[in-house]
């Protein structure tokens, strides 16, 4: 400042206008809407490997604090001793999460297995009014990186002309990142349980977030076939709708939808005495292997976590009793069977809400509300020829965007 004055009281008085304009900059950078000080602090990180892992600090771990309220982020690369230093931070609701990506000669130099990981860690919002008097921890867990993806989850639903709500064209779309053919048969797909977010006021978060080995999951189905009937080509991949028809056009859908799904892989059919879910007869079925819900499998509209893994037999998994409860049961599914992971939450300040373990899936996205016709879909990372390649970080924070308009088996302008 004073550097500045000096050089308003010197001679040159065509500096004048310009260093003007930098005092100005300087005092606004310096105040809050009010006019008032805003004072700024700094913010430690450290990070850390699994305890299993052969050293702890996490050396080029990218770390990110995201302030929820402006929606906005700042990236650190940790130092060697796992450390990322955060300057001039203002205060604020934030969260804190971290990412590293090991190729296989990396992770087996710390693990002992030679197979790429992508490690995270997320810490729900906190409100930081000045400088925290220990360093914000974040400790890396992570899982190995799959050849299927999901690559789109079209969750948000539609309006219908009139106004009324329609939720039966929600899909899910699995991708093959994989530079060779992939057998879909067997695969299990899965919702998690818990609420997206602060629904209503006795909304509270799911009792499961304790646990970090595993993701508790509600309904779980399965492609059918013996081993080799359902390839996906490397850039291919397999759309899963909840009904499999043209929503625009049948009688049964809505014209205002934004998909059609009659040719879609497969559909999650519940068969019911009662008939109420369609049964789309030029879709094949996927295998209903456990069913807890409503007649149809309904994603959470408010923003579901979706996970895909594979398993011998889903009866040999834990159930577990939902605590609180006195009989909603859930299926415990370890991380090592998980081949990836998705999660979407009601919005940016959802954080405390989330379901899947940050070794799975480190962050989330949000729409911007319920029956909008947004769907969430995973960015590409490059190009191999023809063949996309998808970013695969396991944090759907950066992995996913948020797009006007499913675009089920294409990435064109939604």
């Amino acid at each position: 400042m004073n550097s500045i004055l000096r050089l308003l009281s010197g001679p040159r008085q065509h500096h004048v206008a310009a260093v003007c304009t930098m005092l100005a900059s300087t005092l606004l950078a310096a105040c809050g809407d009010s006019g008032t000080e805003v004072r700024t602090f700094d913010v430690t990180v450290q990070v850390t490997l699994p305890e299993t892992f052969a050293q702890q600090a996490a050396a080029q771990a990218r770390v990110l604090l995201t302030n929820t309220e402006r929606n906005t982020s700042d990236t650190v690369v940790a130092n060697a001793q796992g450390v990322a230093q955060f300057t001039r931070i203002l205060p604020g609701t934030y969260i804190a999460s971290a990412s590293l990506a090991l190729d296989a000669d990396q992770a087996f130099a710390l693990t002992g297995q030679r197979a790429a990981l992508t490690l995270n860690a997320i810490e729900p919002a906190r409100q930081l009014l000045a400088a925290p008097t220990t360093p914000l921890a974040l400790r890396l867990s992570g899982s190995r990186l799959g050849d299927l993806v999901i690559k789109e989850v079209y969750y948000t639903g539609s309006r219908t002309p009139s106004g009324g709500t329609y939720f039966s064209d929600q899909f899910v779309e699995i991708y093959n990142n994989a530079t060779d053919t992939v057998f879909a048969d067997g695969l299990l797909i899965a919702d998690t349980f818990g609420p997206a977010g602060q629904i209503n006021p006795a909304t509270v978060p799911t009792p499961f977030q304790s646990t970090t080995t595993a993701v508790h999951v509600s309904s779980i189905w399965q492609v059918p076939g013996t081993g080799r009937q359902y390839p996906i080509a490397p850039g291919g991949s397999l759309l899963i709708a909840q009904d499999g028809i043209d929503h625009r056009n049948d009688p049964n859908g809505n014209p205002a939808s934004p998909v059609n799904l009659a040719s879609a892989d497969f559909e999650t059919y519940n068969e019911r005495p009662d008939g109420r879910d369609l049964d789309a007869p030029g879709v094949p079925n996927l295998v209903r292997v456990v069913h807890r819900g409503g007649f149809d499998w309904l994603l959470p509209v408010f923003g579901p976590g979706v996970v895909i893994f594979r398993t011998p037999t889903v009866a040999a998994l834990d159930t577990v009793l939902v605590p609180g409860t006195t009989g909603t049961w859930v299926t415990r599914v370890p991380n090592a069977l998980v081949i990836d992971a998705f999660e979407a939450l009601q919005n940016g300040n959802s954080a405390a809400y989330k379901r899947v373990p940050a070794g799975l899936d480190a962050g989330f996205v949000f729409a911007t509300g319920t029956y909008t016709g947004e769907s969430a879909r995973r960015r590409v990372a490059t190009l191999i020829g023809p063949r996309r390649v998808l970013r695969d970080g396991n944090n759907s924070s950066t992995d996913f965007e948020i797009i006007a308009r499913p675009t089920p088996r294409s990435f064109g302008t939604p």
